[in-house]
């Protein structure tokens, strides 16, 4: 951008460079109005950036901990095993909110749930065959992002972030998600507790999860 000191050296422009000293003058104010106009985008965050990019790579993993359900048809909760394998997935709820114990085991082909000794059923969508079977959904193809701390693919709103570009509030797939703790695990950033709540036709339902300990595999 020229300085002041410039704009008035024009002055000075012999009258055969008239044409010139016009020429010059357009440009220079062309140049101090795209300057002044120019504001800076916003961009994400180094930390936000790092963030993401290290909870992503954790493909395989096994959570403990407890899952907590408030719903019209069920109030309740379960000690919870997740284990993880890239697209593989097995969820073993144990305890009063799993009738004693529910395995939920599932791949990008499709998802079964089994009851202690009943026959398992299966489906396409995780969340669908929840309620059919428990009374509740619970969105296991989002948690595969959000149990990480990451936004699941599909449009978002009332997203919020800490100073560590850490999760604290989300919108997303018709659940209001809210991450209260993180934890250190290796080079991970991971949540501790993640509570999400949505309005299904019989009534609202919250689910909160509990995450005791992490073990990337």
């Amino acid at each position: 951008m020229l300085r002041k000191a410039e704009v008035l050296s024009l002055s000075r422009l012999s009258p055969r460079n008239h044409y010139a000293q016009k020429l010059l003058a357009a440009l220079l104010l062309l140049t101090v109005a795209a300057c002044s106009s120019q504001k800076p985008q916003p961009q994400q965050s180094p930390a936000q950036t790092a963030q993401a990019q290290s909870a992503a790579a954790l493909q395989r993993w096994e959570v403990t901990g407890k899952l907590g359900v408030r719903s019209p048809k069920e109030n309740g909760s379960a000690n919870l095993i997740w284990q993880q394998a890239s697209g593989n997935y097995r969820i073993h709820l144990s305890g009063p909110l799993g009738a004693g114990a529910t395995m939920i085991s599932g791949s990008p082909t499709g998802v079964s749930l089994q009851r202690g000794n009943d026959p398992a059923v299966f489906a396409s969508n995780p969340a669908q065959l929840t309620e059919e079977i428990m009374g509740w959904p619970l969105p296991v193809s989002e948690m595969f992002y959000w149990v990480r701390g990451l936004v699941a693919p599909g449009a978002v709103s009332g997203e919020q972030r800490n100073t560590q570009g850490q999760l604290q509030r989300l919108q997303q797939a018709g659940w209001q998600l809210e991450f209260s703790g993180y934890q250190a695990v290796g080079p991970y950033q991971l949540p501790t507790r993640i509570k999400a709540a949505t309005h299904q036709e019989a009534g609202p339902v919250s689910v909160t999860m509990v995450i005791k300990e992490w073990e990337p595999k």
